[in-house]
């Protein structure tokens, strides 16, 4: 897969809540960050902050709105869309950086977004 290839099968797998295939197309030491956040390392980490982050999350709608590539690393313009569980959409613009490894697989992950969006997006109902 070309580095645009794995990083739209990675948001692929986001939308079709296969959260294993996503987990699996991360380096073990991925290094994931939402920039106003503190950055999480490893897959072991990064599953534990998903697995809390997606409680209240139905399901996703991530739409990629526009990607480029330079060599291995990744620039995408993204609307993250989140359906709740009790049947509020929050939508959050992110613009994300994904850095491959040699091996292909995604070693850095850096999303930028505003977090009064985000608090507004996913405050309560």
């Amino acid at each position: 897969m070309t580095p645009i290839e794995t990083v739209e099968a990675f948001v692929g797998h986001w939308n079709s809540g296969d959260l294993d295939a996503m987990y699996a197309m991360c380096a073990e030491g991925v290094v994931w960050h939402n920039i106003p956040m503190e950055p999480i390392t490893g897959v072991a980490d990064m599953r534990g902050a998903v697995d809390g982050f997606m409680g209240p999350v139905e399901t996703c709608e991530w739409e990629i709105h526009a990607i480029a590539a330079n060599g291995n690393t990744v620039l995408t313009e993204r609307t993250d869309a989140f359906i709740l569980k009790d049947g509020r959409r929050a939508e959050l613009p992110v613009m994300g950086t994904f850095e491959l490894d040699s091996e292909g697989k995604i070693a850095q992950w850096r999303d930028y977004f505003d977090m009064a969006t985000f608090q507004r997006e996913f405050g309560g109902g």
